[in-house]
C-alpha cells in the first residue's frame, strides 16, 4: 500500500511541477468579466480534493475502507500520468492563452493545433485524469467518489462558461472549430 501512497503524491508534485514550470498565461486569479464564478468553484472543489487525499491514508486507516485490490491503483496510476503528459501537451500548445481565468488576451489568437486538433478542453480532462488517479493510487473511495462526481460538474460548468466566452471572442472561426472536434475526450465527447 505504501508505494500506491508515494506515487500518488507524486502525482500530485506532478501537477505542481508542469503548473510551475510550463504555465506560460496569466497566473492571476481575479475574476473577469467572462468567468462567473467558475474559477472559484473550481478553486473550492480542487481544494477539498487536496484535503481528501492528504488524508487519504488516515482515512483508509481510521475507517477501514481503503479499495485494497492492486489493479484499483495501477489503474489509477496510468490515469493520473496520463492527466500529466496531456496537461504539459495542452499547456505547451497553447502557450500564453491558457489562464487560470477566462480572459481574453492581447493578440488572443484561437489555438487548433496539437492535441486542440482533437479535444477543445484537454487542459480539463488532465485535471480529472491527475486527481482521479491520485485518489485510485491512494486506494480512498471516499476521495475517488468526491473526485468523480464534483470534477466533472464542475468542468462542465466551466466548460459551458469558456465557451461563450470564445464565441463571443471568436465567432463563427469558434463555431466552426467546435463543429469539428470533442468537448474533453477525443472523438467520443
Amino acid at each position: 500500500m505504501i508505494p500506491f501512497y508515494i506515487i500518488g503524491y507524486l502525482l500530485l508534485v506532478g501537477f505542481f511541477l508542469v503548473e510551475k514550470f510550463l504555465r506560460k498565461g496569466s497566473k492571476d486569479m481575479a475574476e473577469t468579466q467572462f468567468d462567473r464564478s467558475s474559477t472559484r468553484l473550481i478553486s473550492i472543489v480542487m481544494g477539498i480534493t487536496f484535503v481528501l487525499l492528504f488524508l487519504s491514508p488516515l482515512l483508509n486507516y481510521l475507517l477501514k475502507e481503503n479499495m485494497s485490490p492492486v489493479w484499483i491503483g495501477a489503474v489509477g496510476i496510468c490515469l493520473g500520468v496520463m492527466g500529466i503528459i496531456v496537461r504539459c501537451m495542452a499547456f505547451c500548445t497553447l502557450g500564453r492563452f491558457f489562464t487560470r481565468t477566462l480572459q481574453k488576451t492581447e493578440n488572443h489568437t484561437l489555438v487548433t493545433a496539437g492535441i486542440y486538433k482533437y479535444i477543445r478542453h484537454p487542459g480539463y480532462l488532465s485535471d480529472i485524469l491527475i486527481f482521479l488517479g491520485a485518489a485510485m493510487a491512494l486506494c480512498n473511495w471516499i476521495a475517488v467518489i468526491f473526485v468523480a462526481l464534483t470534477f466533472p460538474a464542475a468542468y462542465s460548468y466551466r466548460i459551458k462558461t469558456e465557451e461563450k466566452m470564445l464565441i463571443e471572442i471568436f465567432g463563427q472561426a469558434y463555431l466552426d472549430y467546435k463543429r469539428g472536434t470533442r468537448k474533453i475526450i477525443p472523438f467520443i465527447f
